[in-house]
């Protein structure tokens, strides 16, 4: 029997199996020069703002239009953004949008009044209407799709969004809304006074150990999803062992994996009819043996194990008849033929594996 050894799929994108090294899309180095800035003079509010626009890698090599995500706070949350796009990106087929900050530059931060719904709010979101969103959509190539992130009084301040202004959004995001989440439940609550729907994909994050945030949030999905809102689809996600600071780069890259990255659905399978996909593949290039997986059933679940030394058996978890996929690596999904097995590498290239 040949040599079995690693082609470049195996070294390049099923690394995450075990600990066989360093993934090959690996962040590289930094690169704010994606970053552009622009300086916009309200005439609204009568202040000059600072807006921070991050393309993406393809932008400038591609005539493809992109969705919109703004994010409050973006003298600070612009590069937490682009680094969490970027570690996204490893685990996962993403579909990035341009992300634009609005913030202050060198000029006094007026977040506080500008975030906050009952002080200067509504004027800040018609300067973001009527001023920046037409500026960007003259500079830049954008879709209609338009997302809206914020954390701390920027999470108020995205609440106040989506039972006021949700038609200017289909994606809303919220960290961790100051006020200890206090506005989330009367916000509702007043909504629901003169509405029975609510159309928009909602994200709503927090620290543990913001003990009364995450009181109130869980108040809030309750009684947002006992309504059975048909145009509704709310995403909570706790951050463990965290507080506010600490939090904040997590809550945002778990709004911008519920929002631009491909997730697999989990679905229920007869634990029987995995038994027929067990077996050994082999993955053949130029007719020589690069690659080779064993597949079991253990349990009433179903493993991969690649042939090489101190490798570790992972879960192929079903989200489809004869499809699956490894949650530690979702750019994949693993699909059972008679014959073969057909790895498929986010959107590059198919890998068939032949079965012994």
């Amino acid at each position: 029997m040949p040599v079995v050894k690693f082609s470049f799929l195996i070294l390049a994108s099923l690394i995450y199996l075990n600990s066989y090294g360093q993934p090959s899309n690996s962040p590289g180095p930094l690169q704010l020069d994606n970053i552009i800035t622009h300086t916009i003079k309200s005439s609204i509010i009568g202040e000059e703002y600072t807006i921070y626009v991050l393309k993406t890698d393809n932008y400038d090599t591609t005539g493809t239009r992109l969705p919109v995500l703004y994010m409050m706070d973006g003298d600070w949350s612009m590069t937490v953004a682009m680094n969490c796009f970027r570690m996204l990106r490893q685990d996962y087929a993403t579909h990035e949008p341009l992300v634009v900050g609005i913030g202050y530059g060198k000029n006094q931060n007026m977040r506080v009044r500008d975030l906050d719904p009952k002080n200067g709010g509504p004027e800040f979101l018609s300067f973001i209407e009527k001023e920046v969103m037409p500026f960007i959509d003259k500079t830049y190539r954008t879709t209609k799709e338009k997302a809206v992130y914020g954390y701390s009084m920027g999470g108020m301040f995205t609440t106040y969004i989506l039972f006021n202004r949700s038609d200017l959004f289909q994606k809303i995001f919220i960290g961790a809304p100051g006020n200890n989440g206090g506005e989330l439940m009367p916000a509702a609550r007043e909504y629901f006074k003169n509405h029975n729907d609510l159309k928009s994909k909602v994200f709503i994050g927090v620290g543990s150990f913001e003990k009364g945030v995450v009181r109130n949030i869980d108040s809030f999905t309750t009684y947002l999803n006992s309504k059975k809102l048909p145009d509704l689809d709310i995403n909570t996600v706790i951050t463990p062992d965290a507080g506010h600071g600490a939090a904040l780069a997590q809550v945002m890259q778990n709004a911008i994996a519920y929002g631009y990255c491909e997730k697999h659905k989990p679905i229920s399978i007869n634990a029987s009819s995995l038994k027929k996909y067990a077996g050994n593949y082999i993955l053949y290039e130029n007719n020589t043996v690069s690659a080779e997986a064993n597949v079991f059933s253990k349990d009433g679940k179903l493993f991969l194990i690649w042939k090489q030394p101190n490798a570790i058996a992972d879960e192929l978890v079903s989200f489809g008849t004869n499809e699956f996929f490894v949650p530690a690596n979702e750019r994949m999904s693993f699909k059972f033929t008679n014959k073969e097995l057909i790895i498929s590498v986010a959107a590059d290239k198919d890998y068939h594996l032949v079965k012994k």
